[in-house]
């Protein structure tokens, strides 16, 4: 690990080139946080406005990159803080006299527009995560996106509803694209459309999901999109089940099965998979676009018990071969689990499920930002959450050109 890893590969080259005058190409300058976060509605009444609302997203999204866990974390790092780094976020003449109190910072937060601080994080996250060179370094990879639902388990409204957010996750490298609430309607399917509509371009992406999402709405939306599905097929669906459970898998009787094996250790547990992909005849299973039905069988070792552990899982895609290929489809079967690690980091590393938080959209607020510092710390190369938000807690320059800005 670079002891300064603040800017991904793609885009130091890309700076690379331009200082050198290079041509390959010319992509637009990225927003800084600032700016993507004015479009955000202001929640408070003017004539009692004090503190710039710019600046008081971009403390929190600057000390939470930092590993700031609660807003009153936010302002007490802020106070130990230089006049380069408060005056880069807009405080007035970088004094520490002139910021907020925690509660300032609660109570907006509590009446923001929720929905429209989600968009424009996502915006500045997707713009970030784009990689300008990807047309130059030749055929760029697949893009995954995984979805999946988390709940934030301490933050209840006045009815005692859980908070429930379903987010988009751009697996490679490892950002969080969108976000939607589905505390009123906790059934995932329902939201599952409205958060990739948040995301620009998902052309040519195979979006992996639950079991759940494993219906035809959405495959004809994704067709619709120029993306396409891979989905994993449960006795839910007991009729796709059973005609996928039928269809001949073993690769000695069927020569159109393409086997992909892969074996791996980690943390002391010992896995193998074995991928079997097939094509399907045009209505030869009762799902739309549907191009070719996976077997995923997974023997593991090392949880203790001494014992091997066997399961197996019936998958469908609607992505075509000259899309994805078996090792591709194997792959993406792999890292949607992506997305839960994602999740288990804002939960070790930042205690979102412990935070007391339960006022208004604070509580949503708080995650979108964890998300966003995930996100961030992914792009600049980092694999260890936990030790990315350390450096940046000691270099908070390096954190404010995360954020687009200089210190």
């Amino acid at each position: 690990m670079p002891s300064c890893p603040t800017l991904p590969a793609s885009r130091q080259l890309t700076e690379q080139l331009d200082l050198i005058g290079g041509e390959l190409c010319t992509p637009e300058r990225l927003p800084s946080l600032l700016e993507a976060v004015r479009a955000v509605p202001d929640p408070r009444t003017p004539h009692l406005v004090t503190h710039a609302w710019p600046m008081l997203l971009g403390l929190l999204a600057c000390a939470t990159l930092c590993g700031v866990r609660s807003v009153r974390g936010v302002i007490r790092w802020a106070n130990g803080q230089g006049a380069g780094i408060l005056a880069s976020l807009e405080v007035p003449d970088g004094d520490p006299g002139r910021l907020p109190v925690a509660t300032t910072l609660t109570r907006t937060l509590a009446r923001v527009d929720a929905d429209a601080l989600d968009a424009a994080v996502g915006a500045f996250a997707q713009a970030h995560a784009a990689d300008p060179l990807a047309s130059i370094a030749g055929e760029p990879p697949v893009l995954q996106l995984a979805a999946d639902g988390k709940t934030v388990r301490s933050a209840r409204d006045e009815a005692g509803l859980q908070l429930h957010l379903l987010g988009v996750y751009q697996v490679d490298p490892g950002v969080m694209l969108a976000q939607r609430e589905m505390r009123h309607k906790p059934h995932e399917t329902l939201h599952f459309t409205a958060a990739l509509d948040l995301i620009a371009d998902i052309t040519g992406a195979i979006v992996t999901a639950d079991a759940l999402h494993t219906v035809a709405d959405h495959a004809h939306y994704l067709h619709s999109r120029g993306a396409f599905g891979l989905f994993p097929v449960k006795e839910n669906r007991s009729t796709l089940f059973a005609r996928l459970d039928a269809l001949d898998w073993d690769e000695r009787t069927n020569p159109h099965i393409t086997v992909v094996r892969t074996e791996e250790t980690n943390s002391g547990r010992h896995e193998i998979r074995i991928v079997r992909v097939q094509p399907l005849a045009p209505g030869q299973v009762n799902f739309p676009h549907a191009t070719r039905a996976l077997l995923v069988e997974r023997y593991t070792t090392g949880r203790g018990d001494g014992k091997i552990h066997a399961d197996a899982e019936l998958g469908i895609t609607t992505a075509p071969t000259q899309t994805a290929d078996a090792a591709t489809l194997a792959r993406c079967v792999r890292d949607q689990w992506a997305i839960e690690a994602q999740h288990f980091v804002r939960d070790v590393t930042f205690g979102e499920d412990a935070c007391r938080a339960r006022t208004g959209s604070l509580p949503r607020a708080l995650a979108t930002f964890r998300s966003l510092a995930i996100s961030l710390a992914h792009l600049a190369g980092w694999t260890n959450n936990a030790a990315a938000h350390d450096y940046y807690r000691n270099h908070p320059a390096d954190a404010l050109c995360e954020l687009g800005l200089t210190g």
